[in-house]
């Protein structure tokens, strides 16, 4: 037992000797490699940079955009004449029929009535109909708008290296301050009306 002791000991001491060795040895390079990774970091080497665009003015000069609103407001301009012309019409028959005063039957009168409820029903699902098409083409031209936008940026900034780029609207603002400095709005601007000269198609 007494002679176990001796070898005991220098066990002990090699295998402490040993741990010390492979944690200095270990943790010098994983300190090295820790070193490298933030030098290597494109973060860390990178200024942060940000900019903001004003959707107002997107949506007061781009062309796409105008011309969009444009042909909804003719389209619009269009439903309410025809529909109001239907109406008038519709009006028109029943205050002409009304005229006849005592000389309308009561089958007549109820026929009429009958008559006139589903012209004007049918009349009120057009124009529900129309408003829905309108409505729905105009969520279509803000994710268009979205989209191109978003197209334009991505190329746009491979070339700025902006690290964030915001929106800004008056309608929807979550920005608390802006400096006009970072406003990028009418680069971009143009950007979209040059690119949408070259898709436009040639009338």
């Amino acid at each position: 037992m007494n002679r176990l002791l001796p070898a005991i000991v220098v066990v002990l001491t090699l295998a402490v000797v040993a741990l010390f060795f492979l944690h200095f040895k270990y943790h010098s390079e994983l300190k090295a490699i820790s070193s490298q990774v933030v030098k290597d970091d494109t973060i860390s080497k990178r200024q942060l940079k940000i900019a903001y665009v004003d959707l107002d003015s997107i949506q007061e000069h781009y062309d796409y955009y105008k011309e969009k609103m444009t042909d909804f407001e003719k389209r619009k301009e269009t439903a309410d004449r025809d529909l109001n012309g239907a109406y008038q019409k519709i009006e028109g028959e029943r205050q002409a029929f009304a005229q006849r005063g005592n000389s309308i039957t009561q089958l007549e009168a109820e026929n009429f009535q009958r008559e006139y409820t589903r012209k004007m029903q049918n009349l009120e699902s057009q124009r529900k109909s129309l408003e829905n098409d309108i409505q729905s083409e105009g969520v279509k031209t803000m994710e268009d708008l979205r989209k191109k936008i978003n197209e334009f940026l991505q190329e746009y900034n491979k070339t700025h290296g902006f690290s964030y780029i915001f929106s800004y609207s008056s309608g929807v603002n979550f920005l608390f301050y802006k400096d006009t400095i970072y406003n990028i709005t009418p680069e971009v601007v143009k950007g979209l009306n040059d690119s949408y000269g070259k898709d436009k198609p040639k009338k």
